[in-house]
């Protein structure tokens, strides 16, 4: 059942990773986490239909769908390069760098697995409201 779960997971994360990246390409500068909710209404739909439940499915597809993210990292040596003189206040600049990374990442992650979550809630409501409902098959 873990497997399922992770399986899910990683599809609906994959497709809201490619979406989000697509999307802040097209932008250069904005991250739109609408691929992450929409890919968690589909992981959740689908995780529910085969194994009759949404468990993690959403926090996991919103943490993967939000390493795009991380894209902002690319321009943080740049903006580094340009602190000037003196000594303590580019030490004082690096290490602010760190700590608002740190925390900036934390809070991005955490954000974009929440609208994963709910988004998968929105597709677990959908598929227990669907008549054609699959169950796990059982061995026997």
């Amino acid at each position: 059942m873990a497997d399922d779960m992770w399986r899910y997971a990683l599809l609906g994360g994959a497709l809201s990773f490619l979406l989000t990246l697509i999307g802040y390409w097209q932008s250069g500068s904005e991250l739109s986490l609408s691929p992450v909710f929409f890919c968690g209404i589909l992981a959740g739909y689908f995780a529910v239909r085969e194994t009759g439940t949404r468990h993690g499915v959403g926090y996991r597809v919103g943490a993967i769908g939000g390493l795009p993210g991380l894209l902002f990292l690319i321009d943080l040596p740049k903006a580094m390069a340009a602190l000037g003189d003196p000594e303590w206040f580019i030490a004082a600049g690096y290490a602010f760098t760190v700590v608002i990374v740190g925390t900036g990442l934390l809070v991005m992650l955490g954000f974009s697995a929440v609208v994963g979550e709910l988004g998968a809630r929105v597709g677990s409501w959908l598929a227990t409201r669907s008549n054609d409902r699959h169950f796990p098959a059982t061995g026997g």
